[in-house]
């Protein structure tokens, strides 16, 4: 046998084990039952096991500060009434076991689109793990209906279908640089924007990538350059309005350069999304 055929055997059986792990961790979500079901019938078996009453289990919970009664004890147990953080804490005073006893065993839904292995869940109560954006991917860990079943084009599909919808809904122009987007645009930018014919984030971006601040701050500097101030209202605002048309004819090529870079962005992504209808439908006559 060849060293090819030794590698392709080993891919075949390597992608066989994870077709198994997939299929395994399909069927556990399927038979899930919900994390309230689970850790209720849980909590039963442990008090049956002690030979405790829900009265006596309830009575406990009070002296404890809860609420508890005894159809409260039995709506637990049944997964009619969900537990809050307190009493997911308090458990093991309550029932005189380890929490980790009183958690269920197997795979559970902890809400009907987030779906997870035990191990998972004892992990995160034990204080020091945050599941990663990998987990999510993972068979046996954790599974948000959606998204860990894609496969990674779907994904990379969706991601990018976000990026280009936030992209069309941003004020700001295209691939904007979070440095100049952090102040909103002021009175100056905003009556620029209105001669320019544009929006006034796109002034506001236009003055802080090419001076490194706002309209405004641009020109009270070049006044003070000037020297002498000149005097009297009516002078100072003259003086204040030949600036800004000279800032404003600076600008100008840079914001409509701005909209050429929007559209251009907007012909990228039109091509991906007829390619997608036009792999569907090849998949669909083949």
């Amino acid at each position: 046998m060849s060293r090819s055929d030794g590698n392709e055997r080993e891919r075949e059986g390597g992608s066989t084990a994870a077709g198994g792990v997939d299929e395994q961790w399909t069927r556990a979500l399927e038979e899930a039952p919900a994390f309230g079901k689970a850790i209720g019938r849980q909590l039963q078996r442990v008090r049956e096991e002690e030979g405790r009453t829900a009265e006596d289990v309830a009575r406990t919970a009070q002296q404890l500060g809860l609420s508890w009664h005894r159809p409260t004890v039995g709506q637990i147990e049944r997964g009619q009434r969900a537990l809050s953080a307190v009493e997911l804490v308090v458990l093991p005073l309550i029932y005189g076991r380890p929490l980790g006893e009183l958690l269920p065993e197997g795979t559970v839904w902890l809400t009907p689109d987030l779906g997870v292995y035990d191990r998972e869940v004892r992990r995160v109560l034990g204080g020091d793990y945050s599941p990663s954006a990998r987990a999510l991917r993972t068979p046996g860990g954790w599974h948000v209906k959606g998204w860990s079943d894609q496969t990674g084009e779907e994904l990379a599909s969706r991601v990018a279908q976000v990026v280009t919808e936030l992209s069309e809904r941003s004020p700001w122009p295209a691939d904007a640089q979070v440095r100049y987007t952090q102040d909103k645009p002021d009175e100056a930018e905003a009556k620029a924007a209105k001669r320019l014919g544009v929006t006034p984030h796109y002034v506001a971006y236009a003055a802080r990538e090419t001076w490194g601040h706002g309209l405004a701050a641009e020109r009270e500097a070049r006044l003070r350059e000037r020297g002498d101030l000149p005097e009297g209202r009516r002078a100072l605002q003259s003086a204040r309005g030949h600036i800004t048309r000279a800032l404003l004819a600076e600008l100008e090529p840079v914001v409509k350069a701005y909209g050429g870079r929007r559209s251009t962005q907007h012909e990228r992504t039109a091509p991906t999304a007829a390619e997608g209808l036009s792999s569907k439908r090849r998949e669909t006559d083949g």
